[in-house]
């Protein structure tokens, strides 16, 4: 089982400062966090260090977060994601999970409420 400081947690948001506040908070929780600011650079990432949780935005320049969701969960069917977004399209949001995702948190965003979704995704042991 993987310890806290074990977890690879991958941040994709085009939004310098909520990818910085987010990893800031998260690497504060001891766990081990990259950030992108693009769909692919998020791909890449999450191809290269196989993040035990992806948190991703919706709206993401050359490739939305939807289409990225999709291309992470068929290279890893048990890929965790959570839609993190300003984005409040309740069509959005079910194509999300039908897609795969285990929650959408709206933004802005509580950072305690953002601590128990993380921990739900990752201590639940749910296999997606």
């Amino acid at each position: 089982m993987l310890t806290t400081r074990d977890t690879r947690i991958l941040v994709v948001d085009d939004n310098q400062t909520i990818v910085d506040m987010v990893s800031t908070f998260l690497r504060g929780e001891g766990y081990r966090v990259l950030g992108a600011l693009t769909g692919d650079e998020g791909l890449k990432l999450a191809i290269l260090a196989r993040p035990e949780l992806v948190l991703l935005d919706i709206g993401l320049p050359e490739m939305n977060g939807l289409e990225l969701l999709t291309r992470i969960r068929s290279m890893n069917p048990n890929a965790r994601v959570i839609m993190v977004t300003g984005n409040t399209d309740p069509d959005l949001a079910r194509e999300a999970f039908r897609l795969g995702a285990l929650a959408y948190v709206d933004k802005p965003f509580d950072l305690g409420y953002l601590k128990r979704v993380v921990a739900m995704a990752l201590n639940e042991g749910v296999d997606r």
